[in-house]
């Protein structure tokens, strides 16, 4: 990702987040958004930022596990700090695109070889989309009638959300005890597009496509392997999803609200994450906060959108800063460690 571009991300993110603050003023009493933040309970505020922090260390330790099978010298904290790098450029980029390959560059920085970085990184993945379409499907089976009643215009998104998710995984699962058919379909996608004249150049297109897939399917060689090491990052990252969703229930709690309970409000919280999936900006801005409102406004009523600001800010702006905040740190280490070298 080039500086001019990681640039501009942040300009729109810091847009982003100056309007929704505008917004909020214009449609709520500014008196009332501030006799609401006093009423709030601190404890529960600090409860709902320790979700947070929580979360991105749950994302660590599931980094470090799959890292410690291929490079025993890594240390816990460097893993923290790759995943807070990781977590700021997802949230910089479309589609969080952006976190994965600059994840990759720091593992090798701390002594990860290339090839074991991305066997890292690709087996994490596949993890977490196979525990988030899991986790989606059993809050689509229990909340799917709540959504059909209180928001009936948005199930077609959160369906299409779902499906997007899923097609990821069911893909790679095929790539994975199916290679020949699934290569053999990918192929005939792909000549199919090219004689609508949507991929220009087919061969380039076939080339790059099976090294990406010869890729994946290594990578679940390497899972496949170690049942003991998955069944722990599928623990922990259920663990961290619940711990994701539940931000809502402990704002919620902060505002001393009553009548909705814990199930139906993560429930709603990964109703915003499946829309949020397909949206191609960075940290789907506009679609997240659209969504939250509209799923959460007769849950939290006249504090909606107060508290859709808080939510996105522990959520998003948080990880922007705390990420960058890492980055520099990083660099600086790394730059005082190279002139330390060449001084001797």
């Amino acid at each position: 990702m080039s500086r001019k571009s990681k640039k501009l991300n942040l300009i729109i993110c810091g847009a982003a987040f100056v309007i929704m603050i505008v917004y909020l003023f214009l449609v709520d009493d500014p008196v009332e958004i501030w006799n609401a933040i006093c009423g709030a309970k601190p404890v529960y505020l600090i409860l709902a930022v320790c979700c947070m922090v929580m979360y991105w260390i749950l994302e660590a330790v599931n980094l470090h596990l799959v890292t410690k099978e291929v490079h025993q010298k890594q240390k816990f904290k460097d893993s923290l700090s790759v995943s807070m790098i990781g977590q700021y450029f997802n949230c910089i980029t479309p589609f969080a695109s952006g976190g994965q390959p600059i994840q990759a560059f720091y593992l090798v920085k701390f002594g990860v070889p290339l090839g074991s970085s991305l066997t890292v990184l690709l087996s994490k993945f596949i993890v977490y989309q196979a525990m988030l379409t899991v986790y989606s499907a059993v809050i689509l089976v229990f909340r799917l009638n709540y959504v059909l009643d209180t928001s009936p215009l948005l199930m077609p998104l959160v369906i299409v959300g779902f499906i997007v998710n899923s097609a990821v995984i069911a893909g790679l699962f095929m790539l994975a005890f199916f290679k020949k058919p699934t290569v053999k379909i990918a192929h005939f996608v792909v000549r199919f597009l090219g004689k609508l004249r949507i991929v220009k150049d087919v061969e380039a297109k076939l080339k790059y496509m099976d090294e990406e897939m010869a890729m994946y399917y290594k990578n679940f060689q390497f899972i496949k392997k170690r049942p003991v090491l998955i069944l722990k990052m599928c623990f922990y990252t259920v663990i961290q999803l619940t711990v994701y969703f539940g931000i809502s229930f402990v704002i919620y709690l902060a505002f001393g609200l009553s009548g909705s309970d814990f199930l139906t409000i993560i429930s709603c919280q990964a109703f915003v994450l499946m829309i949020s999936a397909f949206v191609p900006l960075p940290g789907a801005l506009g679609a997240a906060e659209g969504s939250y409102v509209l799923f959460f406004k007769n849950i939290f009523g006249s504090y909606v959108h107060l508290s859709t600001v808080i939510w996105r800010f522990l959520t998003f702006y948080l990880a922007i800063i705390a990420g960058m905040t890492v980055s520099i740190l990083i660099n600086r280490r790394k730059d005082i460690s190279e002139e330390q070298t060449q001084a001797k």
